[in-house]
């Protein structure tokens, strides 16, 4: 009896048509490799495991669609893209440029540590490192409406309540967790360093 996996491999042809056409019988494994071959680029290019310490996501039109932190992850090819990010804290060094509210240009270098603990479905997909860009933007803003004499004082209040408020700008999931302020520059031209003394001397007499 001719098996139906024989009969697809052989076009419906008998045992001996086959066997005169193939003599050696190695026209199955053509065949096979053909049927084969597709199905493991498709699982080459569809499926990938998360690595160790590793967050795997999947995301479409900018939004993370599933994500793992172990095991294997399939996404639907050209519609969907991987996207891989370390679990766990990361440093991130900032540099802010700002200006003071009484014009003072200043320079401020702070560390910042980022943490992904998970990654939610549905949520805007930013890649961690651009984290950096939002506490800048935030720290920057901050700075922009303190004066040069209280500079010290607001950023150490700013070291307190940073971590929590870039934290509500970034995607769930990722949190802000430390910020430490490392320097300060002041750029004092000599026209803002003259008002600044005549307002630090008014303020005095007063």
């Amino acid at each position: 009896m001719v098996s139906p996996v024989h009969r697809l491999l052989t076009g419906g042809m008998s045992t001996e048509e086959s066997a005169a056409l193939d003599p050696t019988g190695t026209a199955w494994v053509a065949w096979l490799t053909l049927l084969v071959a597709p199905l493991l680029f498709l699982a080459f290019v569809c499926v990938r495991r998360a690595g160790s310490g590793r967050i795997l996501l999947v995301v479409r039109r900018g939004r993370v669609i599933r994500s793992r932190a172990s095991g294997f992850l399939a996404r639907w090819p050209v519609i969907e893209r991987f996207e891989q990010e370390s679990s766990g804290a990361r440093l991130f060094p900032l540099v802010i440029r700002s200006r003071t509210r009484d014009g003072v240009d200043v320079i401020v270098l702070a560390d910042l540590v980022v943490e992904v603990r998970s990654v939610e479905s549905g949520e805007k997909f930013l890649p961690v490192a651009n984290a950096v860009g939002v506490a800048e933007q935030h720290l920057g803003a901050a700075v922009s409406g303190m004066g040069v004499h209280s500079l010290v004082e607001g950023l150490e209040e700013l070291e307190r309540q940073s971590p929590a408020e870039v934290s509500r700008l970034l995607p769930r999931g990722i949190a802000a967790t430390s910020l430490t302020v490392t320097k300060v520059e002041a750029q004092l031209t000599p026209r803002v360093a003259e008002l600044l003394e005549r307002k630090q001397r008014s303020g005095g007499e007063g």
